[in-house]
């Protein structure tokens, strides 16, 4: 029993100096601190208010005509990505 023991740990010795070896010889990577920012675009549920809200104010016309200018017939097609770019322009319907 003492046998098994100590050969397991003679193994895990030589296994703790091959990975030592192992980190040594490879040269340390740059450690980035900042991490890039994530853009937050707003959620469907925002621009679906802004857009309904503009509806019912009279601008349905200009509503879907936003929608058009960017080849899109239904809010769900636009990309995330011009959420607010749309938001933007719709509030500017007077």
């Amino acid at each position: 029993m003492l046998a098994e023991l100590t050969s397991i740990a003679d193994g895990i010795s030589k296994l703790t100096a091959e990975f030592n070896s192992l980190n040594e010889s490879k040269p340390e990577q740059p450690r980035t601190t900042q991490a890039e920012p994530k853009v937050k675009y707003p959620e469907l549920t925002e621009v679906r208010a802004l857009l309904a809200e503009k509806s019912r104010a009279g601008h349905t016309a200009e509503v879907h005509a936003l929608l058009e200018a960017r080849g899109f017939k239904k809010l769900s097609e636009v990309p995330q990505t011009e959420y607010a770019e749309l938001m933007d322009e719709a509030r500017k319907l007077e």
